[in-house]
């Protein structure tokens, strides 16, 4: 019944956490990006990262606990760094990828950045910042259900 429970859990905050990613992706940057004025694009972008940003931490943490209940109710740790747990340790990479972003990355780098434009953006070529974000999103769009198709390989066998 706990599997079933994280799995349920599991499988709900991944769904939201990259359904998040693909919108500010898909739609938030490509607005911000079209804006005429630098400061305002960057502020538009800020605005809105600043409230998905705490959500994805959330999303993140909440998978990392029902991902790790799971792979230790079921013994799958065995599994890690071995060919037969490819996909286990894929999918906990890109976990510990996102955390580090999350949690480290987001708030003293990209914070930081963000920052910096706002206040010196007419001296920053902000729409090649835009361009590098954006591609860096949609990376973080593809390895993310990379991650995703993993996981249902692991349920489904």
């Amino acid at each position: 019944m706990l599997f079933l429970l994280m799995h349920i859990v599991h499988l709900l905050a991944v769904i939201v956490w990259i359904g998040g990613l693909v919108f500010v992706t898909g739609i938030v940057l490509p607005m911000a990006i079209k804006t005429p004025d630098p400061l305002q694009k960057v502020l538009t972008f800020q605005r809105i990262e600043h409230r998905f940003a705490p959500l994805a931490k959330v999303y993140n943490i909440i998978t990392g606990i029902t991902g790790f209940v799971m792979v230790w109710q079921m013994g799958w740790y065995e599994l890690y760094f071995t060919r037969e747990g490819w996909a286990l340790t894929f999918m906990t990479a890109i976990w510990l990828f996102w955390f580090v972003m999350l949690v480290g990355l987001e708030p003293i780098v990209i914070k930081k950045m963000l920052d910096k434009m706002a206040r010196d953006g007419a001296k920053m070529d902000i729409d090649g910042i835009f361009r590098k974000v954006k591609t860096l999103h949609w990376f973080m769009v593809a390895i993310s259900l990379a991650a995703a198709a993993a996981g249902a390989l692991v349920a489904h066998g």
